[in-house]
């Protein structure tokens, strides 16, 4: 895509990389990928956690420090200014209070941790296990803290390492075991807080649970379950009252996508559920709420992780298949058809990392391939892409 293509914000953010590099922006389209000129996959202009595109191991291939990444999972967080990344393995999130335009640019500070090299996982106020996602609501950022089976809030913006204000999941920060109630968390994954609610994806409950006012101390019980017929029971489910392993949400408080990951399958509530059990009203992946078979094409989805959304378009992070799709709106019937695809050549191929496509996996990256992206966040034209086999985060022209 050329440049005078590119939405503005994109535009601006990858001339000032392409600045602060001195390279020209011929160099970075092809990056010495071995892809071929034909090659259509779009480019991403912008990595963190690698010192470059080829390069696919953690941490950079050594140990924790402030530039690499261990399996990042969920989306990153940034209001345009501010950015963070839940670092999973590294059981840490990194902060920086500008949005970093070269690959070295390290970050401003850590939460979870007491430094940039430490990495062990714990409970308390200024520790965490896993974390899994962060994301941005009216000013506050929520870490969704999987291991330790809770959602963290600052009720302000941090920058710089500061403890959480308040704790959902567990009745305090000392607290870490995982629960079946309104009130309880198990292995939490995804947060999205949006017109004044909170909506938490409950993974190993199949569930997704929605505060319909965010709690004003530690430990409030959420008004809704979505996924089950009530807040004592976890049972896997489909058809369009069920849900197994719930990843990514997107909501606007008003309507609700979730990653059904379990089932190989994105929900959609067309208005955001009042009532717990409350049925989708159309799927996505699927031709409709009784098929859940993985599978690769326009159409279909094998373990989608992330969601991401202007209001108008959607992406979905389908990991198995090593790709995100963008859909060009929202659905009005089953199944819909998806417009464009990242990390593949095709809607059919699937392969991680197939940087020369010759139908076999290389054993490097490229900024054209994905390994089981799990995160997406569209903010300004820039679509962010959480490559976490590549232990990366990925920017594209969005």
């Amino acid at each position: 895509m050329p440049i005078s293509k590119l939405p503005r914000a994109a535009a601006i953010l990858r001339a000032l990389l392409l600045a602060a590099l001195c390279v020209p922006l011929w160099a970075c389209s092809d990056s010495g990928s071995g892809s071929s000129e034909d090659d259509e996959r779009p480019s991403a202009f912008m990595l963190i956690g690698q010192s470059d595109y080829s390069e696919m191991f953690s941490n950079r291939g050594g140990t924790t420090d402030a530039l690499g990444l261990g399996q990042p999972l969920g989306a990153i967080a940034t209001d345009g200014e501010h950015l963070y990344i839940a670092d999973y393995s590294n059981n840490r999130v990194l902060g920086w209070n500008s949005l970093p335009l070269s690959f070295d640019v390290a970050p401003d500070f850590v939460l979870g941790q007491s430094d940039f090299t430490s990495n062990s996982a714990g409970t308390g106020r200024q520790q965490m296990a896993l974390p899994a996602h962060v994301s941005i609501g009216d000013g506050k950022l929520f870490v969704t803290d999987a291991g330790n089976n809770r959602v963290l809030i600052w009720n302000s913006l941090p920058e710089q390492a500061q403890a959480p204000d308040l704790v959902l999941g567990q009745t305090s920060f000392d607290d870490g075991e995982p629960g079946l109630a309104a009130d309880r968390l198990s292995f939490p994954v995804w947060t999205q807080y949006a017109a004044g609610r909170l909506l938490v994806s409950d993974q190993q409950n199949h569930r997704v649970l929605l505060w319909n006012s965010l709690p004003d101390s530690s430990g409030g019980a959420a008004d809704v379950v979505i996924g089950q017929a009530d807040f004592a029971t976890a049972e896997a489910g489909d058809e369009d009252t069920g849900l197994t392993n719930p990843a990514g949400l997107w909501s606007d408080g008003y309507r609700l996508l979730v990653a059904d990951s379990g089932n190989n399958r994105v929900l959609y509530w067309s208005q955001l559920p009042r009532q717990s059990g409350q049925a989708a009203t159309y799927v996505v992946g699927q031709s409709d709420f009784a098929r859940v078979t993985a599978g690769a094409s326009q159409s279909a989805l094998r373990t989608p992780y992330g969601l991401a959304s202007d209001g108008s378009r959607f992406y979905v992070a389908d990991a198995g298949n090593n790709r995100v799709l963008e859909f060009d709106a929202f659905p009005i019937a089953n199944g819909p058809l998806a417009t464009d695809v990242y990390g593949q050549n095709s809607f059919t191929t699937i392969l991680k990392n197939d940087i020369d496509l010759d139908g076999v996996s290389d054993d490097e990256a490229s900024e054209q391939t994905l390994n089981a992206p799990t995160g997406i966040f569209l903010l300004n034209g820039v679509l962010y892409v959480t490559d976490r086999n590549n232990h990366r985060v990925l920017f594209f022209p969005g």
